[in-house]
């Protein structure tokens, strides 16, 4: 049996002979305990052993605690009630929310459970709904970026994609674009699937495939509403693709996400799409890919003498001290705290656009970008490692060393 005891802002389980807890109460602490250690997602995971919980802090799963055997079912229902989920249904994935106050801070909390081998698999992502609010010089962008991007979005017209893996900020990125440029003479129409966050004098749309409420039907009926500015959350298909790019000829500001490994694959992306080129060189004002990389800890990060490799990757001659992560009470013997992004950004320039149009390769794409001075994401890593935002270690482990850095 569990006793859940508190210890600062943090909780710790342990087993002694004590009166046992109810399936609310475990349920609720476990949620504090994930809130108070800022983790944006709890498993529970079935075993033989009982139910493993892990919470995901800072992109990374480290392990919670394990619910006995004879108290998984009644924790496992106790969260499905809370989701409005079945709980008589175990065959079926489900899929849930959950609306939470703690304190003064408001939750969005999405369950979703899935059949496996020992039973029940259930996630709940926690969505702090105050993190909508972070300004876009506050994401993570170098000054020439952010400058770049906002005179980009100034324009009445083009399309914006920002592209990168799941869980690499790509929403939190585009919300801080839509909530910079969000006036009361300006119509966003938004279109998700789902709706991360509610914002504030914003249409939101959120995708009904069942139903037949596609991406690509949103975004026809949404070009009747007279918008200045749509976001289709994720391009998916033929259709959706070429609405997109013909919506952002007519006088709309698009932005869009795609799952590319950088911001060159975007458009070889669109075109294998069949989205005709002449049409992406015509529409794409920029491409910005992004990962999110996790932030050293300023109470104990250490200044360490680079070694030759990474003297050489700086270009420079003149001793260079990067910082590592060691760990203390502040960061939970982590050594980091909290997480921050890399971008690269190639703003499509006209030499892009005939490029384009007369069907580069990705190579010769790139280089084009690289000699207007666009940054590959371990570039612009490689400056928040120089400066001691982040341990080096953390940038390789999300993004591939150039040739040459600087």
């Amino acid at each position: 049996m569990l006793e859940i005891v508190r210890r600062g802002a943090a909780t710790e389980f342990r087993n002694p002979s004590a009166p046992r807890l109810s399936a609310t109460d475990l349920v609720d602490n476990l949620i504090d305990r994930a809130i108070a250690r800022r983790a944006s997602d709890i498993h529970f995971q079935p075993s033989t052993d009982g139910l493993l919980v892990r919470f995901r802090i800072d992109g990374l799963l480290q392990h919670a605690t394990t619910i006995s055997v004879s108290e998984r079912a009644a924790v496992l229902s106790r969260i499905k009630i809370m989701a409005n989920l079945d709980i008589a249904e175990h065959r079926l994935p489900q899929d849930g929310r959950i609306h939470l106050v703690r304190g003064n801070r408001a939750l969005d909390v999405r369950a979703s459970s899935v059949p496996s081998l020992h039973g029940e698999k259930l996630v709940l992502r926690l969505l702090d709904l105050d993190g909508v609010s972070i300004p876009l010089p506050s994401c993570g962008l170098s000054a020439d970026h952010l400058a770049t991007l906002q005179s980009i979005m100034r324009r009445p017209q083009g399309a914006i994609f920002v592209t990168g893996p799941t869980g690499s900020g790509k929403t939190s990125t585009i919300y801080a674009c839509l909530n910079a440029i969000k006036a009361e003479t300006t119509n966003i129409v938004t279109i998700e699937d789902p709706i991360e966050y509610e914002l504030n004098g914003i249409t939101q749309i959120a995708v009904h495939e069942k139903i037949g409420l596609t991406f690509a039907s949103c975004l026809r009926s949404v070009l009747r509403q007279d918008p200045d500015v749509i976001l289709v959350g994720e391009v998916r298909d033929v259709d959706t693709a070429r609405i997109a790019m013909q919506a952002s000829l007519t006088g709309h500001l698009l932005f869009a996400t795609l799952h590319t490994n950088d911001a060159v694959g975007a458009i070889t992306r669109l075109a294998d799409m069949d989205v005709p080129r002449y049409l992406i060189a015509s529409s794409l004002s920029a491409v910005v890919s992004q990962r999110l990389v996790r932030r050293l800890c300023s109470a104990c990060k250490q200044a360490t003498a680079a070694d030759a490799e990474t003297q050489m990757m700086a270009g420079m001659t003149e001793p260079l001290m990067i910082y590592r992560a060691v760990g203390c009470k502040a960061c939970n013997d982590t050594g980091v705290v909290g997480r921050t992004a890399i971008f690269e950004m190639i703003p499509i320039t006209e030499e892009l656009r005939t490029m384009i149009n007369d069907r580069a390769s990705d190579p010769e794409l790139r280089a084009c970008a690289r000699r207007d001075g666009a940054r590959s994401l371990f570039q612009d890593g490689f400056q928040k490692v120089i400066d001691g935002t982040i341990a080096l270690e953390e940038l390789k482990r999300v993004a591939e060393p150039d040739a040459a850095v600087v």
